[in-house]
Formats: C-alpha cells, sequence, structure tokens
C-alpha cells in the first residue's frame, strides 16, 4: 500500500539528490498504478491528491486522469471536488477532448 500525501512530501523533502527523489517518486507511481488496477475505491482520491503533487514537481501523471473522472462521477461532494480540481490543473484539454 502506498503512503499518505505528507509522508511523500517528506519523503521527497528528505531526498538529498535529484537520483533520490527520481527513485521516490517511481515508487510511488508504481504503487498508484497498482491501486488503480485494483480499483481500490477506499483511497483513490488521496491517490489522485498526490498524482496532483508528482504533477507539481514536474513528473508525467498522465496515467490518473481516467480516475479523475471517476472521481467527478463519484456522488460524493469532497471526491468531486479533488476531481475536478486536479483534473482542471493537470491536464489541458484539446478540442478533441472537451467532445469526450
Amino acid at each position: 500500500m502506498s503512503v499518505r500525501l505528507r509522508e511523500l512530501i517528506r519523503a521527497v523533502r528528505a531526498c538529498r539528490t535529484a537520483q533520490e527523489e527520481r527513485a521516490v517518486i517511481a515508487k510511488e507511481c508504481a504503487l498508484i498504478r497498482t491501486a488503480f488496477k485494483d480499483h481500490t475505491l477506499a483511497v483513490r482520491h488521496r491517490n489522485v491528491a498526490k498524482l496532483l503533487f508528482i504533477h507539481m514537481l514536474g513528473y508525467p501523471s498522465h496515467f490518473g486522469q481516467m480516475e479523475c473522472l471517476k472521481l467527478i462521477a463519484s456522488p460524493s461532494f469532497p471526491e468531486k471536488r479533488i476531481g475536478m480540481s486536479v483534473n482542471a490543473i493537470i491536464y489541458q484539454y484539446s478540442y478533441k477532448d472537451i467532445s469526450l
């Protein structure tokens, strides 16, 4: 299971080199992708929030776009809020995507 967002931030800030940071991010991205494949619903919003942090660091986070859309379709307002916020910040839409 992946770590919480706060622990991920601490782990990234504790890295002394860029190589260590890339290793921490790669490990966490792999854990997030595994959670998405396992359809872990309880932590989906946490994983999407971590994707936002990973995106802010400059690493690719395109693999979580479908999870953002699933959060937007969720009946829970807090999950909708996270999904819409991350979707608006991370993903730049082209005209083809808007028609979907």
